[in-house]
């Protein structure tokens, strides 16, 4: 394997919908922050009795998700080694690049600035040539044609029954294979998501919070490419 390209997939990650905008609760929300309704990501901790309203409300306004879900990704060794580049898609169906070098802040307030400034500006830092994280104008698929993924794994309690370590061998055995875990709460994989995959897999039909799929496959890929070795 020479690059993983860890895919981020219906991530609970939008900003507030017009439809919500001239509601109470969110309005209050939104001027205890200095800030539009349509300006800030929805969360279902702030904006749970509005988002009700909302089709799939279940699965959206999770933030906090993605977020510990970056956090293990982008500090593993993997990725510093330069063998993992991340890619984030929203349930709008946004594709969102990062540079591998990024690291989100660890502060959760602070974290849902920048994607406030990503999702309206469409990259962060809003003025760089070359900058930090970017929204595309791919959808899935093309966006890891543009990755050259040769192979898609898609992680799901209905796929296939893996180890960890077993699941492992068979991405490295690629060259650039693509590993796509749910970042969202509850639900299904949209059809986008279902339709790029090469092979649908599971880690058993217990549910695991993202993260801890995130942190489980990555290290078993590092212990499989033995990247501790020497280190």
């Amino acid at each position: 394997m020479r690059m993983l390209v860890l895919t981020l997939a219906d991530s609970g990650l939008e900003l507030v919908p017009k439809s919500l905008w001239s509601i109470d609760s969110v309005k209050k929300v939104a001027s205890r922050r200095g800030k539009k309704p349509g300006e800030m990501i929805l969360d279902i901790s702030l904006h749970y009795s509005a988002m009700r309203k909302l089709k799939d409300w279940r699965k959206r306004g999770r933030p906090d998700i993605l977020h510990v879900c970056l956090l293990v990704a982008l500090g593993s060794l993997l990725n510093r080694m330069g063998l993992m580049d991340t890619v984030i898609h929203t349930y709008e169906g946004k594709v969102v690049f990062l540079d591998p070098s990024e690291r989100v802040p660890r502060n959760f307030n602070r974290f849902i600035g920048l994607m406030e400034q990503l999702l309206i500006l469409g990259k962060v830092p809003p003025h760089a040539s070359e900058p930090l994280m970017w929204v595309t104008s791919h959808n899935l698929k093309s966006a890891l044609e543009e990755k050259g993924v040769d192979h898609v794994f898609l992680l799901s309690e209905k796929g296939e029954k893996n180890t960890p370590s077993v699941l492992a061998e068979k991405i490295v055995a690629f060259e650039k294979p693509a590993v796509i875990i749910g970042a969202f709460q509850s639900g299904e994989f949209s059809p986008e998501v279902v339709n790029v995959a090469d092979e649908v897999v599971s880690l058993g039909k217990i549910s695991l919070d993202a993260w801890n799929v995130v942190a489980r496959i990555i290290s078993s890929i590092e212990d499989v490419l033995g990247v501790y070795e020497g280190v």
